[in-house]
């Protein structure tokens, strides 16, 4: 509730409650009355009329012409009133008169234009027409120009012909001045003629040429095919025999034996050898498993380092019983390698001190000053081997005879003459 001022009973002023209207969004307020929009739109254009005429409303007063002639200030606005409409109207001309202008020059633009283009289509026309004319008179030229060689080379076969035969019942001298015109006619320039492309004999070399590699391809080609086409059928047929195999093993099928009875002394001591001999398998077999029977029970009855020193003396053995190679007179060594020894591979299981190809045969014949690695290379070694050289140095630092160097020997331990018992030498003291 709010409060606003007034009088009371007493007369005397204070404060009326006043009630709050609340307003409710998209609800009109009570008392107010519709009123369409046209009628507000009037109202309120009314209402801005009404001010605009209260502000710039001026009071009108007569003046007669008298006075406006008199009045400076009427004449002169009067004068100004003019003058501006003579340079609103003069202003207005002269754009009149630029637009005149502006649209003439375009128009002249355009037809300048187009009288362009149409030269231009006509000087392209008549520039292709020479052109045209200019190759059809070159090619006119280069037929006649052929038909004239051909011409004149007929008719030089033809003298030469006739004074080959006129040679034949002349003289010798004659012969001879024939045999010189003939030269001079021989050596007579030709006139170069213009061979078109599609007639030079070096297009149509390039172009066997390029047929012949393309077909060469494509021969190449066919051929790879062939051998694919063969390699996949031979791979089929290497599969069918194979399942054909599995089936025949599986159904436990097998090809008809048609020998018996042709040498039956013969098939009866082939089954007698053949039954020996499984008997000795058999015996074999068994008393392998006997021994190994045997040997477990053993083992099985001794203890762990009795077990672990039997192994020890095996593999000893075993090592001892293996030939070893033996190197020759400076051979050069490799390694053995030390991974992968362990595995069957036949490979792993070759000598290694068997020289290389590279080496020779017998170093201990060469000459003392050859016998060392790598002779003759940047490699080469000063010594043949260290067992017999003395490859200490005397000159280092410590190992000179310096009273510093005494001194510090004499404090070390082990560099005196004598060894006496701690024991002892406390007695002594």
């Amino acid at each position: 509730m709010a409060a606003r001022g007034g009088v009371n009973a007493k007369g005397e002023n204070a404060p009326q409650p006043v009630k709050v209207q609340r307003y409710w969004p998209g609800k009109a307020p009570k008392g107010v009355t519709d009123y369409s929009s046209s009628e507000e739109e009037e109202e309120e254009q009314f209402e801005r009329q009404k001010e605009t005429d209260l502000i710039t409303s001026v009071q009108k007063v007569e003046i007669t012409e008298q006075e406006a002639a008199s009045d400076r200030r009427l004449r002169r606005l009067k004068e100004a009133k003019e003058d501006s409409t003579q340079v609103i109207d003069r202003r207005r001309r002269h754009l009149e008169d630029v637009e005149k202008e502006d649209i003439q020059k375009d128009q002249l633009h355009v037809i300048e234009a187009l009288q362009e283009v149409e030269l231009d289509d006509a000087a392209e026309i008549r520039r292709r027409q020479l052109k045209r004319d200019r190759a059809l008179e070159i090619r006119r030229q280069e037929e006649e120009g052929l038909k004239a060689l051909e011409e004149e080379e007929r008719t030089q076969t033809a003298q030469v012909e006739e004074e080959e035969e006129e040679s034949d019942s002349e003289e010798t001298s004659e012969y001879e001045t024939d045999s010189e015109e003939e030269e001079q006619i021989s050596r007579k320039l030709l006139k170069p003629v213009f061979i078109p492309k599609a007639h030079r004999e070096t297009v149509l070399e390039r172009e066997r040429m390029k047929e012949l590699e393309e077909e060469t391809e494509r021969k190449r080609l066919r051929e790879l095919e062939e051998r694919k086409k063969e390699s996949h059928a031979m791979v089929e047929e290497h599969v069918q025999k194979s399942l054909q195999k599995e089936v025949s093993e599986d159904t436990g099928l097998q090809e008809i034996d048609d020998t018996d009875g042709l040498d039956e002394q013969a098939e009866y001591e082939e089954w007698k050898l053949r039954e020996l001999r499984r008997v000795k398998r058999d015996k074999e077999e068994r008393l392998a498993r006997e021994k190994e029977r045997d040997e477990i029970e053993r083992r099985r009855n001794m203890s762990e380092e009795q077990r672990t020193k039997e192994d020890m003396e095996r593999i000893k053995k075993q090592r001892e019983e293996k030939p070893k190679g033996q190197y020759k007179f400076l051979q050069k060594y490799y390694h053995k390698g030390s991974f992968y020894m362990e595995d069957d591979n036949q490979i792993l299981k070759r000598d290694y001190t068997v020289p290389t190809p590279d080496e020779v045969g017998h170093k201990e014949i060469l000459p003392k000053v050859m016998q060392v690695k790598n002779f003759g290379r940047a490699g080469q070694t000063k010594w043949t081997h260290l067992t017999d050289q003395d490859t200490s140095t005397k000159d280092a630092p410590w190992n000179a005879k310096t009273e510093i160097n005494k001194r510090t020997i004499s404090k070390l331990g082990g560099f005196h003459g004598g060894f006496d018992k701690p024991t002892a030498k406390k007695r002594k003291s």
